[in-house]
């Protein structure tokens, strides 16, 4: 957890939206999604991800058999600077979100993990931070692989 709090009070400070220029760019994924083909369904790696997700200050979600959505609340210093930064609300504080989602198709089962902060607006919606830290990136890789499935 450590490392993931250092991480996201490091992030803070390099995150920017970017602009936008009416011109619709190649569609490619975003950064901190990543995604892997499995040849059957992945159970051992959806469990794998809800275990992960115990201890204080981390919220599971398993809205479907093939969803796991883990959010962990940063330090309070980090969470002031996502607020202040990204006028977010204390009422709904920021968090960081590990989520891994599959679905069926012809071939076999494409697993998505995507990794984001997610702050809260105080006008309602959020703004999603991308991860785009390649030791993050290496690590879900290792764990996609090592659960069976091929990168794309």
């Amino acid at each position: 957890m450590r490392k993931t709090v250092a991480f996201v009070a490091l992030i803070v400070a390099g995150c920017t939206q970017a602009p936008t220029s009416g011109v619709a760019p190649e569609p490619s994924p975003p950064a901190g999604l990543q995604r892997a083909f499995f040849d059957t369904y992945p159970a051992g790696l959806f469990e794998l991800a809800a275990d992960v997700c115990d201890g204080p200050a981390r919220t599971l979600s398993r809205p479907r058999r093939n969803q796991v959505f883990c959010a962990a609340l940063p330090d309070p210093n980090a969470a002031a600077a996502l607020i202040l930064g990204y006028d977010g609300t204390v009422q709904d504080l920021p968090t960081f979100v590990t989520a891994f989602s599959g679905e069926s198709t012809a071939q076999g089962y494409l697993v998505t993990a995507d990794l984001y902060i997610r702050v809260p607006q105080r006008q309602g919606g959020a703004v999603l931070l991308r991860l785009p830290d390649p030791e993050v990136q290496a690590e879900v890789a290792r764990v996609l692989r090592a659960a069976g499935g091929r990168l794309l």
